[in-house]
């Protein structure tokens, strides 16, 4: 069975989220502090071999995934841009929490929107058809290790909604040029929308000595390996 991996990457730091503002679609650039953060953050950790690197059509993404893949052309996914936060782009928690829209889109954000943005469910679509287009250049390529970097309340929203194993959307918050590995089969997906989480990344080489994935394995007295 044909399998694909595609490796979630979460952007770095950008000048609004220092200062703790919704960004959506607005195009911030990384901030240098996001800058200088990302590249150390690289510094003796194993980044996965991949053939084919994906992003938001961002900046703040396209930026990051430079750094992580210096060299690489980047590729755009018009469907994966942030969350369309409406009305509330560029507000902070203090400026919104006494607002009763605000405090319905807090309780239900799947049902609710901020007003002239978009609701939960419609970015869920979105991202959805997103990855599908994603999986489609992939298969239709002849790629089966790629990278993608996006918003990091994308990847949480991906792994809680079609993810195994099943964990909480809080779960699975990641660092800013870290994220997960993801494990796509035609099948699964093409039926079900869903996919296996494989692990998070990057790692640190002594990390990989204890991954169940680089372990020896025996079966009827042959040694077999799961890559």
């Amino acid at each position: 069975m044909l399998t694909y991996k595609i490796h979630l990457f979460r952007h770095g730091i950008t000048r609004a989220n220092l200062e703790g503002k919704y960004v959506g679609l607005t195009d911030y650039p990384l901030c240098q502090k996001g800058i200088d953060a990302l590249k150390e953050y690289v510094k003796g950790k194993d980044y996965p071999a991949i053939e084919k690197i994906y992003t938001s059509p961002l900046r703040r993404c396209r930026e990051t995934a430079k750094i992580l893949y210096p060299g690489y052309k980047t590729f755009d996914v018009p469907q994966l841009m942030e969350m369309d936060f409406g009305l509330y782009e560029g507000k902070t928690l203090d400026e919104l929490q006494n607002d009763e829209t605000f405090i319905a889109w807090s309780r239900d954000s799947m049902h609710n929107a901020p007003p002239e943005g978009e609701d939960g469910l419609t970015f869920i679509r979105r991202v959805i058809k997103g990855l599908d287009d994603v999986f489609k250049d992939m298969m239709a390529n002849d790629v089966h290790n790629a990278a993608l970097v996006i918003p990091g309340g994308m990847i949480m929203s991906m792994l809680a909604l079609m993810g195994f194993p099943r964990h909480p959307m809080g779960e699975w918050e990641c660092d800013a040029g870290a994220g997960y590995t993801i494990v796509m089969t035609p099948e699964l997906w093409s039926r079900d929308k869903v996919f296996e989480v494989l692990n998070a990344i990057p790692m640190k080489p002594e990390d990989w000595e204890n991954h169940w994935s680089t372990k020896k394995y025996y079966e009827d007295g042959e040694e077999m390996f799961f890559e």
